[in-house]
């Protein structure tokens, strides 16, 4: 067998009842790769059409992933979504945060960061963090940052 990177691969879209685009992704076995979203993605359920694009080899699978997110914008995905200048790619804060971070999006409570004993900072749920700001706007308060 080939290695990896010379197999072909496919570019996979997952779209919703309504047509919107949910995710891109790239994988030599879309079927087990889907059996794992199925198990941790909580969007899973609302998957109801399923698109591949087989690619001649994992290189140009990579780079038409890219692209296809870039431009279409699927509504989970984290890598290669264009962010705000001062947004952390969800990739990086994993590796920089690794568990706080899992733990946020896995059970919606915050988890406190701290430094020499002493709370330095929180990592929130969004939901938590965007009624803040809602509420910081009702009371004609400007957000920091």
């Amino acid at each position: 067998m080939p290695p990896l990177e010379d197999q072909p691969t496919a570019v996979y879209r997952l779209y919703g009842a309504d047509g919107t685009l949910l995710y891109i992704g790239l994988t030599n076995s879309p079927e087990t790769r889907w059996k794992y979203h199925a198990l941790t993605k909580e969007w899973w359920p609302l998957v109801a059409r399923k698109t591949v694009d087989w690619r001649p080899n994992r290189l140009d699978a990579e780079r038409t992933e890219a692209a296809a997110i870039q431009a279409e914008g699927p509504r989970h995905n984290c890598i290669h979504s264009p962010v705000g200048p001062d947004d952390m790619p969800l990739r990086d804060a994993r590796s920089a945060l690794g568990p706080p971070v899992d733990s946020v999006r896995n059970h919606g409570e915050h988890r406190w960061i701290t430094r020499h004993g002493r709370r330095a900072a929180v990592v929130v749920p969004l939901g938590f963090y965007e009624q803040a700001l809602a509420d910081r706007a009702a009371r004609g308060e400007t957000p920091a940052g």
